[in-house]
């Protein structure tokens, strides 16, 4: 199988140098497509050959700040010295000499014989993530070629193809991170430490490198070799371990080295252990790091306590990234609540309007059931109110306007009725059975006002209210009481089934006193709740509800909690970036919901992508999530539903007349993937998270014996009938380890050969 590699490619080819508008037309192209080119390297360097403009950071938007990831890293020779001149031949030998493997490499538009300009091409074995990392990179890179451009450093540099030669010099050319810091290494004793990066085993210890260079080398050579005096080359101790003379052995605190001036002997404190003690380099390094480096205990985490993620709020529209800041910042609250709220908002303008076809066969509505878990004093009120203001506004001016309609209507049925009480005095029945029916077909047909948001309301409640708004509502309560409710806590009988038929769009009938019976076609409900962990427990072990699927069908959201933080005041809300947001909601709620709901397609690419992650997905529902398949089973039609409403919200005039494209769905992906992480959470309350519950499990054994180093079959013997293998503690105990109840040591065999295993350090500030 063929590698392949992310980067964005301006899809305009160029015969010459571009320029002026040329540039920024090619800046502009690269920074609005946020979707890159995923290609070989073979591919790359011919669309480099035929003068198409790379930028190799992947950007998530128009800036610097919108890096996410890059493997690819160009460094620009502009051989500016004269008198230097640095030829392609002369960086081949440089990248040897290093070890540094070149990819390809071409000739630029501005090359000549007298004065060569290119660019070299080097790509990481694995995507930088890390902003410091990259920025470690190519600096590295830069400063090993003095004739190269020192401003060719930016995160969003984008750099021209060419009409001259471009050469894949080796399509398996992968630079390691640890090439990339052996590149920077500069004395010798630098340069040995690099070689024990490699385990023994061969497989690459990224720990270690951390540990040598952090390791308090001075204060071990002062506890060991006495006094010391300091000079200009470093610090001279008045003994030598290693040679046993005096005045020999010098550390040097740049490098965090040593040195026997006699002897010839130094390098880090591995060496050190080694010319000291005899050891090999695999006991030495064991020594290191199961020894000297024991950690500075601290109070475990509690199992329950996760780090979850924060709202991915670039995948929103423009506009919606900026008002859901601006309201975070404002009221000094996680940027999760706003941003969760700017999708129930979407919701609620939308739902029963459009529907999302998967295929021929399936579509998905527009509405979506969200919980937000957080606690009383995280301003959830202040959230909503702000968010929603712009609903209550548009129902406002649509119910006076229906009032003057409702009165209208009044004043003619009263006319109808003295009208009929004339024809029935007068005995003209085939006139009064008339005008009966025109005040039956009125009656029916009578204008009602708008409601389009509703609070904590009873089943019964909710089903009427349905009914006279056309089979649309929306329930947004930051109180979370609508559980209660639901569970019969006040009537003693569970009343789930309206707002299960409502996530649907399943036909509901409608029985009222003194009335006919009544039949919503495709009702649509939103919901936006808050509530705090107790609520959130109580949904979760309720098996009426858990049984009947309605906690599969929220999406949660448990922001990280700014309490403690906040400041006296934040930040003025923009007044412009709040028009544009109520005239957003507006134009949304404005939209017609016609007999027939309108229907939204994928193109080609969306399509394909979503495919992608439905196949990606459906994989984990028998693995990694299993324990929450219900929740999982609905994650798909979710992220659907998710991408409706941020096509709507982009193409607000016509939904329909444009499909949803491939940005979008990663969009959408990228903000399922944050409910999928939340969901875990919420799920968590349930014990359904088995690693979690094993876990616990292996706690609780651990605080009833007396051991505090164990192999991991000490742990499989101590919780014999909870696990069938030893491998299957592996997970657990890595749980176990995260959360610093074991710190986890390896030891290597004497020989340097296969290590002997791992064993674990009970933190003894751990308590049942």
């Amino acid at each position: 199988m063929i590698e392949k590699i992310k980067v964005h490619i301006d899809p305009r080819r160029y015969d010459a140098k571009p320029s002026g508008k040329e540039i920024g037309g090619i800046k502009s192209r690269l920074q609005k497509n946020t979707s890159p080119s995923v290609v070989t390297l073979e591919e790359l360097v011919q669309k480099i050959e035929t003068g198409h403009s790379i930028s190799p950071g992947i950007m998530d938007g128009m800036s610097a700040k919108d890096w996410k990831e890059q493997q690819v890293f160009l460094v620009d020779i502009d051989n500016e010295d004269e008198g230097k001149m640095l030829q392609i031949k002369d960086a081949k030998a440089i990248c040897e000499e290093n070890r540094l493997p070149l990819a390809f490499y071409y000739q630029t538009f501005s090359n000549t014989k007298a004065h060569p300009k290119f660019r070299l091409g080097f790509v990481m074995d694995e995507p930088i993530i890390d902003e410091e990392k990259r920025k470690r990179v190519i600096e590295t890179l830069v400063k090993l070629f003095p004739q190269s451009d020192k401003s060719c450093v930016n995160a969003d540099r984008i750099f021209h193809g060419t009409n001259k030669h471009a050469k894949l010099y080796n399509r398996n050319a992968r630079i390691s991170w640890e090439t990339i810091r052996a590149v920077t290494l500069h004395t010798h004793s630098e340069k040995r430490r690099c070689e024990y990066f490699n385990h023994p085993s061969g497989r690459s210890d990224s720990e270690l490198n951390e540990l040598v260079k952090n390791f308090d080398l001075f204060g071990y050579l002062k506890e060991r070799n006495g006094g010391f005096r300091k000079t200009q080359s470093g610090v001279v101790f008045h003994n030598c371990e290693i040679c046993g003379h005096h005045d020999n052995l010098m550390y040097v605190e740049e490098t965090n080295t040593f040195c026997c001036r006699s002897s010839n002997v130094g390098g880090s404190i591995i060496d050190y252990l080694m010319h000291t003690e005899g050891l090999t380099t695999a006991q030495a390094i064991d020594k290191l790091k199961n020894e000297l480096c024991v950690p500075e205990w601290k109070m475990p985490i509690p199992l329950n306590t996760v780090t979850l993620p924060a709202f991915p709020v670039k995948a929103l529209p423009r506009l919606l990234q900026d008002w859901v800041v601006a309201v975070s910042d404002s009221t000094q609250t996680p940027v999760d609540m706003a941003a969760v709220c700017a999708l129930a908002v979407l919701s609620c303008s939308l739902q029963g309007k459009f529907r999302v076809a998967q295929n021929r066969s399936h579509s998905e509505p527009l509405n979506l059931y969200i919980l937000i878990i957080a606690k009383s004093g995280e301003r959830k009120s202040s959230i909503v109110r702000m968010m929603t203001k712009p609903i209550y506004q548009f129902e406002d001016e649509e119910n006076h306007r229906r009032r003057l309609q409702i009165a209208q209507e009044k004043t003619e049925l009263t006319a109808l009725r003295k009208r009929l009480d004339r024809y029935e005095k007068a005995g003209k029945t085939d006139y009064a059975s008339k005008i009966q029916s025109q005040i039956k077909e009125k009656e029916y047909q009578q204008t009602r006002l708008l409601r389009l948001l509703a609070d904590d309301v009873t089943p019964e409640a909710l089903t009427t209210l349905l009914a006279d708004n056309q089979g649309v509502l929306s329930i947004i309560s930051t109180e979370g009481g609508l559980f209660d409710t639901l569970s019969g806590r006040y009537s003693k009988m569970i009343s789930i089934d309206t707002i299960l038929k409502a996530y649907t769009g399943d036909r509901i009938r409608v029985d009222r006193k003194g009335r006919e019976s009544e039949t919503i076609n495709n009702p649509t409900l939103t919901m936006l709740l808050s509530a705090q962990d107790n609520v959130l427990e109580g949904l979760m072990k309720n098996e009426v509800f858990r049984n009947r699927g309605l906690p599969a069908r929220i999406l949660y959201s448990r922001p990280t909690s700014k309490i403690g933080t906040r400041k006296y005041q934040g930040p003025e809300l923009p007044l412009n970036l709040e028009r544009e947001y109520h005239q957003l909601v507006h134009d949304l709620l404005s939209l017609p919901r016609g007999k027939v709901v309108g229907e939204l397609v994928l193109d080609d690419e969306a399509d394909r992508c979503a495919e992608q992650y439905f196949d990606e997905f459906e994989v984990r529902l028998i693995g990694d999530l299993a324990a929450i398949d219900d929740w999982g089973g609905k994650h798909f039609g979710n992220m659907l539903r998710i991408a409706g409403l941020l096509h709507c919200a982009r193409h607000k005039s016509n939904p329909s007349a444009t499909p949803i494209s491939k940005d979008t769905i990663e969009r959408a992906i990228r903000i399922s993937r944050y409910f999928l992480e939340h969901a875990k959470f919420a799920y968590m309350q349930l014990g359904a998270d088995k690693t979690l519950r094993e876990a616990k499990a292996i706690l609780k054994r651990l605080a009833e014996q007396d051991q505090k180093e164990l192999s991991r079959y000490d742990i499989f013997r101590l919780c014999r009938g909870e696990f069938a293998k030893v491998e299957d503690t592996r997970e657990a105990i890595g749980l176990l380890v995260e959360h610093g109840y074991l710190h986890e040591i390896t030891y290597s065999a004497p020989t340097g050969g296969r290590p002997r295993g791992k064993r674990y350090l009970l933190n003894p500030l751990f308590s049942d």
